[in-house]
This record gives structure tokens, sequence and C-alpha cells, in this order.
């Protein structure tokens, strides 16, 4: 091959390294090539320009041997040197290349720390720490996009806004759940209000506990940093999705429970017994209202079955009222089984009229009467004051200790009556007055005398059964029935009335009175006498043969001795009055006149009775008395009346209406 003028000889080619190297990187695929460089074959030593100069230096000073080993003969040495300055000046081309790729490398942060981290596609990247730091920096104080709280976007979202949006969405849907309690008692149902319910929700508490995940705050921290980045990159294909959660405040459960329970305790916890709902007295017939059973409720018990519901986050429920049931004591079968006649007791009345009229009329309005266990009887209660308009008359009363005429005489027959049959009933007696004097038509010691206004006859029902009382007059056989209906007495047993005199204090002595109406001397018999007594009354238990079971003392009566009273008439013919002796009954301030005839003293055998009538005896002529006022004169009406003057005996007083009408 021809060489041109000037042209190194040809040599083979060399490789030359760079000893510049760029940093690897993880990951990297395209990492710089090592740096080549071709040159002209050389001696087995790779030459320089210094090198060749040494080797010219040598020749010239005749170490022609050591030349003829160092190099072959050269023909044109300057075409050599020229060579080497070629190869200087590739080298430092190259160092210079080196040096500027270096410094580009390094500028662009190739030599800084870098990071794998995974993008959202799925793709490995190695990128810079710094740069991954500065873009997850951006969003430290705010969401990443793709977070959602309660399906609120919140991305980008300071603390203080994302609040303010998931608050308002929280409103704007309402309350989360209904507080419904309802109380469940004998089938029935009653709703609890708690419309005041508040609810408390943990907003700012998710808030603060959400926006900070994968913030990081170490720029040096390289694990953090790929976490945070991933994490971030996964938002766009999986949003985070986070639920507030809230508490419910509900106030006065046991006042609201109490308001409705309350009202319901006396209708549940009374018990009612079957009853007697109605009965005609006339047929004996009766019909029953049937029992109801009660119970007692637990309201306390309720209250913290509602607050259980509560605590266990269950806002829709239904409590049943805890309660025991109370069974009544009388039943319909226990009624219909063991109601009946109890007690009865009958007088016999005499042949008065008027006297028969008053019986009549109390019986009548006692007849049917209902007492409930527990309640009272009272006799002037239900007869009433015995009035005309009443439908009572007049008759045979013992008023002051004598018999006078009276309204509603003989109704202390009608009471006594009643009081027997109720002793034979076993019921309770709570008021109850002897007359002045044994009754005939009771056994002594057994009557019951009755005054409207002062004295009463009254009974308690003891028993747990209804007592439904019955009276009547049988004018036909002149007869007042009493009977007692209830709870019957057990295997039939029954009760009789017996009374025992266990002393006696003989007659009070006779008096005389002065009666103006009569005429002066003649006399009539007001009280006969009577003896003083003192009874002893007993309930005497038989079984159904009339044997004697038990006997109990009723109490004891005294009757107090009465003398015979005897009326003197005083008034004379011109209209004057004498005085009466009260010991004697001799008239006084008049003419000697034969004495009164002396009464009889009554015999131990009886006493006579209520309905007798007065007897009157004629007297001699009567004296002259002092002149009577002038009948013409008008009396003074400023002037009160003179007490120790006798009314008028042209105009006889009214009978009186209150009195023991025996």
């Amino acid at each position: 091959m021809k060489r041109k003028a000037g042209q190194a000889p040809s040599v083979r080619s060399a490789e030359v390294r760079s000893n510049a190297l760029a940093p690897v990187r993880s990951g990297e695929s395209n990492r710089p090539a090592p740096i080549r460089v071709e040159a002209s074959r050389a001696p087995a030593h790779t030459g320089s320009a210094t090198r060749s100069a040494a080797t010219k230096t040598a020749a010239k000073n005749g170490s022609s041997k050591t030349a003829s080993k160092a190099a072959p003969k050269r023909v044109k040495a300057k075409k050599k040197s020229h060579a080497g300055v070629v190869i200087a000046i590739i080298v430092l081309v190259l160092l210079l290349g080196a040096g500027g790729y270096y410094g580009y490398l390094y500028s662009t942060g190739y030599f800084k720390p870098h990071v794998e981290v995974t993008n959202s596609d799925g793709t490995v990247a190695n990128l810079m720490a710094e740069e991954v730091y500065a873009e997850l920096s951006q969003d430290v104080n705010v969401f990443y996009p793709g977070t959602f709280i309660n399906d609120v976007d919140v991305s980008g979202m300071t603390a203080d806004q994302a609040f303010e949006a998931v608050n308002k969405d929280l409103s704007d849907a309402g309350d989360p759940v209904s507080v419904k309690y309802t109380l469940k008692l004998d089938g029935k149902e009653y709703p609890l209000d708690f419309s005041d319910a508040k609810f408390e929700y943990n907003t700012r508490e998710i808030i603060d506990a959400t926006i900070g995940l994968n913030k990081v705050s170490d720029p040096e921290d390289y694990t953090k940093l790929i976490e945070c980045y991933n994490y971030k990159q996964s938002l766009k294909n999986t949003p985070a999705k986070y639920e507030t959660s809230y508490t419910v405040a509900i106030d006065g459960v046991s006042e609201k429970v109490h308001t409705i329970l309350d009202p319901l305790i006396d209708q549940y916890s009374t018990v009612k017994d079957a009853e007697i709902g109605d009965f005609n007295p006339s047929t004996k017939e009766f019909t029953i209202t049937p029992e109801e059973t009660g119970m007692t409720i637990d309201i306390d018990a309720a209250v913290d079955k509602v607050k259980e519901l509560f605590d266990n986050k269950e806002y829709t429920g239904s409590v049943v009222v805890p309660s025991v049931v109370k069974e009544p004591e009388v039943t319909t079968e226990k009624l219909k089984a063991n109601f009946g006649l109890r007690g009865e007791h009958t007088t016999k009345a005499s042949n008065n009229a008027n006297r028969n009229t008053n019986l009549s009329q109390a019986c009548k309005k006692i007849n049917g009467t209902i007492l409930k266990p527990g309640q009272e009887f009272s006799f002037n209660k239900v007869v009433g004051k015995r009035t005309r308009e009443a439908g009572f008359k007049e008759a045979t009363v013992i008023m002051g200790g004598q018999y006078e005429q009276g309204l509603g005489g003989g109704v202390c027959q009608v009471s006594s009556t009643l009081y027997d049959a109720v002793l034979k009933s076993d019921l309770k007696i709570t008021d109850r007055h002897p007359h002045a004097w044994p009754s005939d038509y009771v056994l002594e010691g057994l009557d019951a005398t009755v005054d409207y206004g002062s004295l009463d006859f009254k009974f308690k029902n003891n028993t747990d059964y209804q007592i439904i009382i019955v009276m009547w007059f049988d004018s036909s056989k002149r007869e007042v029935h009493a009977q007692i209906y209830g709870k019957r007495f057990p295997d039939e047993q029954k009760i009789v009335l017996r009374s025992e005199v266990v002393s006696t204090s003989g007659y009070g002595k006779t008096e005389y009175v002065e009666d103006k109406t009569m005429e002066a001397g003649k006399t009539k018999t007001n009280r006969e006498a009577h003896q003083g007594k003192t009874v002893k009354t007993f309930k005497i238990w038989q079984d159904k043969d009339g044997k004697e079971i038990k006997r109990e003392t009723i109490g004891t009566t005294t009757y107090q001795a009465f003398g015979k009273r005897i009326a003197v008439g005083t008034k004379n013919a011109d209209g004057t009055y004498n005085s009466v002796d009260p010991k004697t009954g001799q008239l006084k301030n008049a003419t000697p006149s034969p004495a009164p005839t002396k009464a009889a003293e009554p015999t131990k055998s009886g006493n006579p009775t209520p309905t007798k009538q007065a007897q009157t005896t004629t007297t001699a002529p009567q004296p002259t008395a002092t002149k009577a006022p002038d009948p013409t004169k008008a009396p003074d009406p400023t002037k009160a009346p003179d007490p120790t003057k006798a009314p008028d005996p042209t105009t006889p007083p009214p009978p009186p209406e209150n009195n023991e009408g025996g």
C-alpha cells in the first residue's frame, strides 16, 4: 500500500479506556458505554510524544545500540513526532469530553440518591429522592387525591375545609337513625318520645387521623419516601374511603318511662273481685260482674331495660314492662258457689197503721243496699230524715224518757230487727245505742234505737264478699223481715242470739208533771214504771244439726230504772193555771180536792207497750186562780217570751221530727 506524504506508517489500532466512570443506578438499562479510542499500531509499548523525544536524544549521543534496540530505523523522525502530538490531542479531547459528560451527569443529579418506586400503571421507576420528596411535600397539609370521607371527595382539602364539607353533608342527610322505643304492657304498646336525641360525630377525629397518613417529613427516610409515593400513586386506582361514626345522647330516660307508666299503676294494680252487679230483692236473683286480674308494675326495671337497649346501640326496640300478676280473691266460680243467705231476723209489729207505715217506709229505703268489703252502713244516712215529704207519719216515740207522738215513730223496730240480723251474720257493729228501756219486739239487750242527728246504728262489712241487705214489711202478718246475703258460713253453720239478765235494780218512784192542755185535776199516764236491768247478750254458733259449737259474748246492756210518770191537768176554766206538787200530784193555789187516784204499780210480768193509750182521771171542781192576762191586748214583740210561761194551750205544738222512734 502506498502511503501519502506526511502520513504515519500504518499501525494496528489499540483501545484506550477513560477512567471517568459513571455511577451505576439501580435498574438503569441505558448505562453509559465504555469510551473507546482508535490509533496507529506502535511498538510493543504504547508510545507518547515524550517517549519519542527520548529516543531521538539517545541516537544523537551515539547510543546506536540502545537506539537500535529501542526502535527501528526511522527515515523521517519529524513525521513520527507529529503522530505523538495527534495522539496527545486525542487523549486530551477524550479527557475533556469525559469531564464534560461527568459534569453533565452531576448537574442532572445523576450521582444523587435515587429511589425505586411504582407508578399507578404498575411500572417501576428510578427517581431522584429529592424530587420524590418535593412532590410529596406539596400535599403535606391537604388530602391526597382519591381520598373520600362519607362519600365526600376531600382531595386537595385542608383539615378545616374537609371538616366543613363532611359536616354539611351529615347535616343535609339528617339523623342517621331514629331512636324509637315502645313499652309493652298487657298487650298494649306505649311509644316513648326520644325526638330530642342528640347525635355527635367523630368527624374531627377521622380527619386528624387520616390527613397525615403516608406523609413524609424526613427527606433522607428513603423507605418512607417509597411508601408514601407508592400510596399516593395507588389512590389513582383505588381511592381511600373513610367513614365517620356517631354517638347518641338521650336524656331523661327514667322521667319518660315514669310519665307513661305512673298513670297506669292504679289501673293495672287494682284487682277487681267478682261481685254482684245487680240484685232483685223480690226474686232474690242476682247477676255477677266477672273478676279482673291486676298486676304490679316494676317501673324501675323497665327503665333499666330501655337503657340496656341504648347502651347496646339498639336504637329501635320494644320493652316488655316487667310485672307480677295479682289474682283476685273472689272469682265468679267462688261467688256462685259461696254466695247466699248469711243471716236473717224477723220481728212482730203492733196493729197501728201510722206506725206500720213508718216501718214499711224505712224497710223500702234499706232494701237492696249493697256493701262492698270494708264499707260501712249508716241507718240514718240510708233511711234519711224522717219527714212527711219522705213518707213518714206521726206515731208513738220515746222522747225525754216518756212516750210522745212524733214523725217516724216505730222506725227503731226496723233498726233493731236489722241489728239482730247483722249479729247473726257475724258482721262488725260500729255504732249501736239501746232504748231507755227494753223493747218488747226483740230480746232484752238486743235492741238498737236511732234518732236522726244524734243516735245512729252502724255496722261494717268485714268479709271479703259483698253484703246485700234485703228488708221488707209484711203488712198481712205485720212482720218486719231483715235478711243479709253474702258469703255463706261453712258447713251450713248458723248463729242464734241469746240474752241473760244478770242484775236488776227495781223501779223508780212515781212522779207527777203538769199538763196545761188538760182541765185542772184530770190525769193521764205518760210512762209506765220500768225496772232497771243489766243484760248480757251472746252469739251462739251452731252446726247444721243445731249443736252448739262455740259461744261469743256480744256485750252488756244496762237499762235505767224509771218510775211511773203521771200528767196532771192544771188548766182552769177561766184560762188560769194551777201548779202541781211533783211528789203527791196535788194542785196548788186551789180549794182542796180529792187527790188523784194513784196508779197501780206494774207487775214484774211485763211492761206496757209503746202504743198503749194514756189513762185520764176526772177530779173535783177546780179552784179559782189569779186573773189571766187580757187576751185582747197584743204582746209586745220587742220583748222576749217569758220562758216560765207555758205556750198557748189552744195551739198544740207540732210533733217532733227527730226522736227515739221506738
